[in-house]
């Protein structure tokens, strides 16, 4: 019997992107496949420090529609312990005080920091509570939750998406960087260097000062450790990390709280996050049954269920296959 005897859908790429709109397909009643050269495991995802926020994004209503939805499914996710998703206070601090943040009504719980609890370098700072995921069990969460509706994960590297519209209906290309590989020029590459430190009393909560476009300063609490980042570094490719990165990342993190200071740091990780103007969710220009969700930056984890959900919104409007 065929591999893709019974499936309409094949969905390349097992990153979170991937995983999500797999499951949102099946969930749609579409019979998928994941097609992809490596598990969630060995994906960017994995690296990621999971937390619903959107780093450096000018105001967008598309972009807020897709946040919101994202925000509403992983905090209904945050009461199943199985997933991986808690709520998280986070504080997030602000060099211009321009008001209330434009994509706060997604949030729940804000409210503004006093003045004295701010530090005199930041105009001001709120505080709401965010969807926080442990990405290696949130992951293998989603691959269950897929595999449970019946979904099918099959290792294979794609050299070309379009081949398969000889398989199934419907083929989306979910690769992130990969997809550079298929004729997008407009991806390119950020590297990212993030930390993972020991759990400590010292730090609760999370806390983000997102203002420097090339070193966002974050701090988040999950069940197991405390993820310290980062860097946003464009095109550069290395996989070295020195000393005096990571110690700048620690020394900008304790400005940020004081309780990074006593924090033991397990391991320094490095990824590369795929970078467009806008992330890339349409139907192909010249396939109608190709569909692409990819380039979202540092937003994976933020869009994820938002951009899905647009991606089984224009798998309903694809014409069958002849």
């Amino acid at each position: 019997m065929s591999v893709m005897s019974g499936m309409d859908v094949i969905v390349i790429g097992a990153g979170v992107s991937g995983l999500t709109t797999a499951v949102a397909m099946s969930l749609a009643g579409r019979r998928v496949a994941i097609f992809a050269a490596e598990g969630p495991s060995q994906t960017t995802s994995a690296l990621a420090a999971a937390i619903w926020h959107p780093f450096y994004q000018a105001p967008d209503l598309i972009y807020l529609s897709r946040a919101r939805h994202t925000y509403g499914a992983m905090h209904r996710l945050s009461s199943d312990a199985s997933s991986g998703v808690s709520m998280r206070p986070l504080t997030e601090y602000f060099r211009r005080d321009a008001g209330v943040p434009w994509w706060a009504d997604c949030a729940s719980g804000l409210c503004r920091v006093p003045p004295a609890r701010v530090p005199s370098r930041f105009a001001c700072a709120y505080r709401m509570d965010v969807p926080v995921a442990v990405t290696e069990t949130y992951l293998r969460y989603l691959m269950n939750m897929f595999l449970e509706l019946g979904g099918r994960f099959v290792p294979r590297r794609i050299e070309d998406p379009s081949a398969l519209l000889d398989e199934v209906e419907i083929v989306v290309n979910c690769c992130g960087f990969g997809s550079r590989q298929f004729g997008d020029d407009a991806l390119s590459l950020s590297r990212a260097v993030v930390l993972r430190a020991t759990r400590d009393d010292a730090v609760q909560g999370c806390f983000i000062d997102d203002s420097d476009p090339f070193a966002p300063t974050y701090i988040v609490e999950r069940d197991d450790d405390i993820v310290l980042g980062g860097t946003a570094e464009p095109d550069l490719t290395s996989t070295v990390i020195g000393q005096r990165q990571i110690d700048g990342i620690v020394r900008r993190c304790t400005r940020l709280c004081e309780g990074v200071a006593a924090l033991r740091i397990i391991d320094a990780r490095v990824g590369f996050r795929p970078v467009r103007h806008s992330p890339r969710v349409v139907r192909d220009e010249r396939y109608a049954r190709l569909l692409h969700n990819y380039g979202h930056g540092g937003g994976g984890f933020t869009l994820s269920w938002g951009c899905a959900n647009d991606i089984v919104r224009l798998a309903g409007e694809v014409p069958s296959a002849a």
